[in-house]
């Protein structure tokens, strides 16, 4: 099902730029505005100057950020900042992270151009919403650079893992570019153009479907860009504006990490934490604790071993631990709104329970930003209880990577801020070139 071909990366010369940690850069999406300005300040060849422009006072049609991330582009490659790849390669790709009370992890994979397929043609499949406005800024940057300047993460599955045995098969004893990003990920990436790995990996790849992780609004622009192109040039199944730039990792490996993303309440004018426990008690089993936040968050990934639960603090050391006794039979009961594949879900049992159906927080209103706050840290949730930006936090376990997938499959999308596949892939290490003379290889 999947197609995936090699092609001539774009990247730094290291001997030109020095240490990569200083010119690469996470996903624009998940830079903030403060993130922006320090990455503009780093470097002045940081890779956040043309993936992630700052608008300017003065900015109009002819000049603007996307203008200006396309001279700087064509500059770089003329300076020799930035060189293309001689031959097609795929590109080995691993990430060493460590995670605290956890410990050190390596997520590998590799660097490849996908043919592009639509969402519901069982070769790629999504599982969340997207939105206008991200796409039409991605979509601007592209038209003007005719490059994919950030990878997609993508998912296979391969339990013998013999996608990645070929390329490790093939590649080179010290990996070519290296990076170290403000999270402490080490990023390695070694350039494999033996034919004998490539072609391995690529047949192996042939008989699997993809699931995006992560980049839903970028895979979905790469398609926008393609149709626009087969406008100008045709429909060619080697030009490189067929094919999306994409991060493929093996879904059965032991460095995949996906982490919980916690919620606070706020602004709930009849909110009191002893009415809230009542409300659940009456339905669920629900054991008060003395301890903190951080214990209630432990205290819900070992109850989570056995089952479902979630738990939630409103301060003065203590904290809630709700379980789902008889999960199925009470999803059916309280949950039918949702589909089957859905209603188990830690997130939906907060947000389509405990939320909407106790608290009366609707999905219009968690849409359109109001009453709940999300926390990747749960030090900040901590801190925003502690200094009552919020009413109470709760805290939830994972979407685990059979919930992942089977979601998926299922042709049904997950509810808003569901995954957080740790860490981000890089920005800056490759960009695959697609303009209307770019190919891969047949």
């Amino acid at each position: 099902m999947a197609e995936v071909k090699p092609f001539r990366g774009i990247h730094y010369d290291v001997k030109r730029v020095g240490d990569l940690t200083r010119v690469v850069a996470p996903p624009y999406d998940v830079v903030s505005p403060e993130e922006q300005d320090a990455l503009h300040r780093r470097h002045p060849r940081n890779i956040v100057w043309i993936d992630f422009g700052k608008a300017k006072e003065g900015d109009g049609p002819g000049s603007g950020k996307y203008t200006r991330a396309a001279a700087l582009f064509r500059e770089w490659q003329a300076e020799g900042t930035l060189v293309r790849d001689p031959l097609p390669a795929l590109y080995y790709y691993e990430q060493e992270f460590t995670i605290p009370e956890k410990g050190t992890f390596v997520r590998k994979g590799f660097l490849g151009a996908l043919k592009l397929s639509p969402f519901g043609e069982g070769v790629v499949f999504p599982h969340e919403r997207t939105l206008a406005k991200p796409k039409a800024d991605r979509l601007a940057l592209m038209r003007v650079t005719d490059a994919h300047m950030s990878p997609i993460f993508g998912l296979y599955s391969d339990p013998g893992d013999t996608v990645l045995k070929n390329l490790r098969a093939g590649r080179t004893a010290a990996p070519g570019l290296e990076a170290v990003d403000d999270l402490g990920v080490k990023h390695r990436v070694w350039t494999v153009t033996q034919p004998k790995a490539i072609i391995g990996a690529v047949e192996t790849m042939e008989d699997k479907g993809v699931f995006i992780a992560d980049g839903h609004h970028r895979y979905e622009t790469a398609l926008a860009f393609r149709e626009e192109m087969r406008a100008r040039h045709g429909v060619n199944p080697g030009a490189a504006y067929e094919h999306v730039l994409m991060f493929l990792c093996n879904m059965d490996d032991e460095g995949i990490v996906i982490l919980p993303t916690h919620r606070g309440i706020h602004s709930l004018p009849d909110f009191s934490s002893a009415g809230f426990l009542a409300k659940v008690s009456a339905h669920l089993p629900v054991e008060t604790r003395d301890g903190s936040p951080e214990d209630a968050m432990r205290a819900v990934e070992a109850a989570g071993h056995d089952g479902k639960a979630i738990g939630w603090s409103a301060g003065d050391n203590r904290f809630h631990l709700v379980t789902f006794p008889g999960l199925r039979a009470f999803c059916d009961r309280r949950l039918p709104e949702f589909p089957p594949q859905l209603r188990t879900l830690d997130v939906v049992l907060l947000h389509g329970y405990l939320f909407e159906h106790l608290l009366g927080i609707s999905p219009e209103a968690v849409t359109a930003g109001q009453c709940v706050k999300y926390y990747k840290d749960p030090s900040k949730a901590t801190a925003d209880l502690a200094s009552g930006a919020i009413q109470a936090a709760f805290f939830l376990n994972p979407v685990s990577v059979d919930e992942f997938r089977d979601v998926s499959l299922s042709g049904h999308v997950l509810p808003q801020k569901s995954t957080f596949f740790y860490p981000k892939i890089g920005t800056g290490l490759l960009i695959f070139p697609v303009g209307a003379d770019d190919r891969v290889p047949g």
